[in-house]
């Protein structure tokens, strides 16, 4: 999440007393009125999407219009680039947007960019900025068949974010040795420190004339707030394997010397925590960076076969609370299942260039960390603090439908036996799954999932041969919807080809269709 600039009204009692006027004048006028506009926003967020929109709307306008008037006013551009980030990451409130020329991703960076323009040095606007061109990185690169000219897009955002994030942590190491400095002076002439370190900004001083008068509040930067640029450093390297591995055989040498010099080394120095909770974080993204380098690696011919699966089975040692952490658990999963779509994709290379491993084998070990990624996940699923229940049982239907695919022989291709014996088990258990999903996304409003959930379940059907008219009936009612979610199901290998093709009939009868 975008941080927050912090604000005081150091008005607001005598705030009410004045009479209003007809419209704001001054810059901290344009910011009071965006904050109240903001804050009935968020009132709305949960209970009414289109007036939680309409609110936000009018906030970026009005943060807009202050900028006219006053160009250089760091707070409102601050605010509306964080704002619009916000709203991009909101499906609920993403439908309810004006269509634009821009996505929203795209504006909110355009919009970052103005601010860094104003104040370079602003570790939040650094922080925010970087994580924005992730968020676009990722978006723009989720298909496996995206053009070259689209990855290499997205690596010139994953570098960019890299450096923004290495800007703000030498922004906020200079921070955190001044404010040490700082306590230590206050140390020996006070004996000790109170009271909170409240200071106006540039650009949001009070000037007397406005209804109500703003300060920043201008937070210590402590360890904890440098690890959070670190994990984000470590998250981005670790979206940078996966896309490098389906890509390139080269350059891989530099992320590992990135995360020794750079990222290890705070961690380090700044991550030893009492805080176990803290600790479980920073261990679990470690986790996962060494899972997403080893695949690339392997991908990519720099990692034999045995040693990812050494490496994927030796990731999550140091994550102790895996047991009883839901997301640690999904994590896991995501790791295995990553490690059979390896094997996949590198199939035919492994036949040729390594006797060691028939294809029989190969299906068997594939079966072996698919179950282990169905038994994560099941975990994850009955445990207290599980969130986001519905996209846990997708998943699920997914392990059982990868297990399927198994199943399945052609000229090239042999199935495997134990998946050939309960094929007509797994994909009934997928179908269950899906349905479950379904149901529990429309009890928590979760409409993506419910409507993912919908079409993968009508899938599972057409695999069984039965339900036709429910899949015909689906893209009847929203064709564009059926159609992406077979072709995210064909990308993922979730479908064979001659699956798709037999999934495509029940839909021809409706018009023709091909995925």
């Amino acid at each position: 999440m975008p941080k927050k600039k912090q604000f005081l009204n150091l008005n607001a009692k005598k705030s009410a007393a004045k009479k209003k006027p007809s419209g704001p004048e001054t810059a901290n006028e344009y910011l009071s009125v965006g904050v109240d506009l903001e804050e009935a926003g968020e009132k709305w967020r949960a209970g009414d999407a289109v007036k939680s929109t309409r609110f936000f709307l009018r906030a970026i306008e009005n943060y807009e219009t202050g900028l006219h008037k006053f160009p250089q006013s760091f707070d409102l551009a601050y605010n509306k680039a964080r704002l619009q980030y916000e709203i991009a990451q909101q499906p609920r409130l993403l439908a309810h947007l004006p269509d634009t020329s821009l996505s929203p991703l795209q504006l909110a960076l355009d919009s970052h960019k103005v601010a860094l323009g104003i104040d370079q040095d602003n570790a939040d606007l650094l922080f925010n900025t970087a994580q924005v061109l992730t968020t676009l990185a990722e978006a723009s690169s989720e298909s496996q068949f995206a053009s070259d000219a689209v990855y290499e897009g997205a690596f010139r955002m994953f570098q960019e974010a890299l450096e923004l994030f290495q800007r703000c942590l030498q922004v906020q190491e200079l921070g955190f040795t001044q404010t040490e400095e700082e306590v230590g002076k206050l140390a020996e002439t006070a004996g000790e420190i109170s009271g909170e370190d409240v200071n106006m900004s540039p650009g949001s001083a009070s000037d007397g004339s406005g209804d109500r008068d703003w300060a920043t509040v201008i937070e210590p930067v402590t360890k904890d707030t440098i690890m959070d640029t670190v994990i984000a450093q470590l998250e981005t390297l670790t979206a940078i394997c996966s896309l490098m591995g389906s890509r390139t055989a080269t350059g891989l040498d530099w992320i590992e010397e990135y995360y020794r010099t750079t990222i290890r080394e705070k961690i380090f120095f700044y991550g030893l925590s009492t805080d176990a909770t803290r600790n479980e974080e920073i261990a679990l993204k470690t986790a996962n960076f060494a899972c997403a380098l080893s695949d690339a690696g392997f991908r990519t011919g720099q990692l034999d076969l045995a040693t990812y699966e050494h490496e994927l089975s030796a990731a999550f040692d140091q994550v102790l609370s895996l047991a009883i952490s839901p997301q640690a658990l999904c994590d896991q999963a995501d790791a295995e299942l990553a490690f059979n779509a390896g094997i996949q994709a590198v199939l035919p290379i492994l036949l040729n260039s390594d006797s060691q491993h028939s294809l029989a084998q190969l299906k068997s070990l594939r079966w072996t960390h698919i179950t282990r990624a169905l038994d994560a996940f099941t975990a994850a699923s009955k445990l207290p603090n599980v969130e986001n229940l519905p996209r846990i049982h997708l998943r699920r239907g997914d392990c059982e439908l990868f297990r399927y695919r198994l199943s399945e022989s052609s000229t090239e291709d042999q199935a495997y036996d134990t998946a050939l014996k309960s094929a007509k088990t797994l994909v009934k258990n997928a179908e269950t799954y899906y349905r479950g999903a379904g149901a529990l996304a429309r009890h928590d409003g979760a409409i993506d999932e419910e409507r993912e959930a919908t079409v993968k379940e009508a899938v599972t059907w057409a695999l069984m041969g039965q339900g036709g008219d429910r899949l015909a009936g689906l893209w009847r009612k929203d064709a564009k919807w059926v159609q992406k979610v077979v072709r995210e199901m064909l990308d993922e290998d979730l479908l064979s080809e001659q699956s798709g093709n037999d999934v495509g009939k029940f839909c021809n009868a409706v018009e023709k269709v091909k995925f």
